[in-house]
């Protein structure tokens, strides 16, 4: 055979293959743990106003850089990421390697900057409960090295893209705690199967996911909080909306979230949807969903006070100080600075409160967030509030 037409042979062939392997990156097929692009180079403007099941939720995504507290992050229900460097003045929208579906990105449900480097960023994201490889699916962790400006799946070791929360190890610099929740696929291929919650741990700064060891009963539960208890230590709360008494309850880790044991049995089943825990990891604050009592123990949780209030939403304790401690109701916001002896209402809003932080830099600065994207700050520990912007109604989400 001619020299000339067994290069052109050889050129097609490598051709082909070449072309194989570009179509079989672009699904995803070559990828187990499903973390090609997808569309997410493809930006779309998201849906321009609440809809069918949708809410303008911020869920729990409020989160402060650690070292500047005029940087802010805010995740949305189906607009994808948004930042502000301003103290909430002006904002930014990043959506770069985020994917999305014809309607809108995935729910961004937590948020969390390194205590260690403030431009890796990670973001747990729910959509229907389900696999990460499922063609349609969206959600689960995107990774961001770049402080938000870009985005990159990060699903290894994941088998549910249901990802509720996720934290940085404050004793170190590569560890991270996800959670992820039980639920029944809305898939219609997969319709009501079942798929299990999980703890997971990365020692790599979020690229691959082990799971955790945790007391029986983890599969059936979701994690939507997820608290730091000093260097190693993590607290989260397993339940089972469906069956309380299925609820794991209030876990501790003390080894970067390797492995879990539970604590509290007196709250075990109850609907905890909100706590928070000081920085020395001996008070711990908590919300009854709709009983209107909040529970504070100052004994690492062996012991609890109930103290009926109107608290039913986000409550944060200030990481200088455990005495100052911020809960809101539906639409309220009060304010203690003697723990809980006593409070006073500091806000009222006209939509629902999601999510309420502290500056970890500087914590005489709060911000709050509302559903339908209201955001507000507060420069003295939360005794006075300032409307900054919504955000919706600014433009930014349209």
């Amino acid at each position: 055979m001619p020299f000339l037409l067994v290069l052109i042979l050889q050129l097609l062939i490598l051709t082909s293959a070449c072309s194989h392997k570009m179509d079989k990156e672009a699904v995803g097929a070559d990828d187990p743990c499903a973390n090609a692009v997808g569309n997410g180079n493809e930006i779309i403007a998201g849906p321009p106003g609440p809809s069918g099941g949708d809410d303008d939720q911020v869920f729990r995504s409020l989160e402060v850089d650690p070292y500047n507290p005029d940087v802010v992050y805010l995740g949305t229900e189906r607009n994808g990421i948004v930042k502000t460097s301003d103290g909430g003045i002006t904002w930014r929208r990043l959506r770069r390697g985020l994917r999305h579906s014809i309607d809108g990105y995935a729910e961004v449900w937590d948020i969390a900057v390194s205590p260690f480097d403030s431009g890796l960023v990670l973001a747990a994201t729910a959509g229907s409960p389900g696999p990460v490889g499922y063609p349609d699916s969206d959600a689960g962790v995107y990774r961001s090295a770049d402080g938000g400006s870009t985005w990159a799946r990060s699903n290894c070791g994941l088998t549910n893209s249901y990802a509720l929360c996720v934290r940085f190890d404050p004793g170190d610099s590569a560890g991270i705690v996800l959670g992820i929740g039980a639920g029944k696929a809305t898939f219609s291929a997969l319709l009501g199967q079942p798929f299990d919650g999980a703890l997971l741990f990365s020692n790599d700064g979020g690229l691959i996911w082990n799971p955790a060891a945790a007391p029986a009963g983890m599969e059936r539960n979701v994690f939507w909080v997820l608290r730091p208890a000093g260097p190693g230590g993590f607290v989260t709360f397993g339940l089972c909306f469906e069956d309380t008494s299925q609820n794991l309850g209030f876990l501790r880790s003390e080894d970067g979230g390797r492995t879990w044991s539970a604590f509290a049995p007196s709250l075990r089943t109850k609907r905890i949807t909100a706590f928070d825990v000081s920085a020395d990891g001996r008070t711990l604050i908590a919300v009854e969903r709709d009983a209107f009592k909040i529970r504070k123990s100052d004994d690492g949780g062996s012991s609890w006070l109930t103290l009926a209030s109107q608290a039913n939403g986000p409550v944060k304790i200030s990481p200088s100080d455990k005495n100052i401690i911020l809960f809101c109701g539906h639409v309220n916001a009060y304010r203690s600075i003697n723990g809980l002896q006593s409070w006073d209402a500091v806000l009222v809003e006209e939509d629902r409160i999601d999510d309420v932080e502290f500056a970890p830099s500087k914590p005489n600065i709060l911000y709050l967030a509302t559903q339908g994207y209201g955001f507000y700050k507060s420069s003295d520990s939360g005794a006075t509030w300032s409307h900054v912007i919504n955000l919706r109604a600014a433009g930014i989400l349209n």
